[in-house]
């Protein structure tokens, strides 16, 4: 195997940073603290979290913790989405094995991870914030929330069929992995969709919450749909398809 340098690993195009994704949920970061910063007096103390304790009091959670988490789960995603992939380099370079993706194809798809994630998170924030806050919302703060989590599922589903494997790199993986992308990318985003709709039309938010149980199955069977039917191209290169 040919020990590939850090441009050759990326696809020809260097190291897949982030770095308009990383921009960009920043921001969203900043402006979910923004909006904790405006709702700050309205916001009790401590906050109810969910949760019961051995008291059987409910949970609390600091006023100041409860309007960081989203915004400090973002940047720490951000952070890990920029070192991430130069640590991946190093350790693909040092056990010699080869990069699926291209680095244009990788850095686009991690700059619309970044962007979902971080719209997923402030909207979330912004539901929460506005709630425990006593401010008026179209629908239940459950309801929103299943609604969130449905697009954000919606999202990841389209992200993931279009993550193809580069033209250059001709393997058996890469190419069930372009076989696999679609069905498993549409299984997800009909999970996401069908989330959506039981949460918006069923009274409460249990079933909604158990149709994330589909989503592995959904996955597994997306995995395996290349391995139905003929499988020729198991034995034969992209350029004789």
């Amino acid at each position: 195997m040919v020990n590939a340098s850090p441009k050759t690993a990326a696809g020809g195009g260097g190291v897949p940073v982030p770095w308009v994704g990383a921009a960009l949920a920043s921001l969203m970061a900043l402006a979910a603290l923004g909006v904790a910063g405006a709702l700050w007096a309205e916001l009790p103390e401590m906050v109810p979290n969910g949760r019961v304790g051995l008291d059987g009091e409910p949970a609390l959670t600091p006023r100041w913790l409860f309007v960081t988490a989203m915004p400090g789960v973002t940047l720490l995603l951000v952070a890990v989405m920029l070192v991430g992939p130069r640590a991946g380099v190093r350790f693909q370079r040092a056990l010699r094995l080869p990069v699926p993706w291209p680095g244009r194809g990788a850095r686009r798809s991690m700059d619309l991870f970044l962007v979902l994630m971080g719209a997923f998170l402030l909207a979330t924030h912004v539901v929460m914030l506005r709630s425990e806050a006593g401010r008026a919302l179209p629908l239940s703060t459950e309801h929103l929330v299943v609604l969130l989590v449905a697009g954000f599922m919606a999202g990841v589903g389209l992200l993931v069929s279009l993550l193809r494997s580069g033209d250059g790199h001709d393997t058996v993986a890469a190419r069930w992995w372009d076989r696999a992308r679609r069905p498993v990318g549409v299984g997800l985003a009909l999970v996401g969709v069908a989330t959506g709709l039981v949460g918006f039309l069923v009274p409460g938010t249990l079933w909604a919450v158990l149709m994330g149980v589909l989503m592995m199955p959904v996955i597994l069977l997306g995995c395996v749909f290349p391995f139905i039917g003929k499988q020729e191209w198991m034995h034969r290169t992209r350029s004789s398809e």
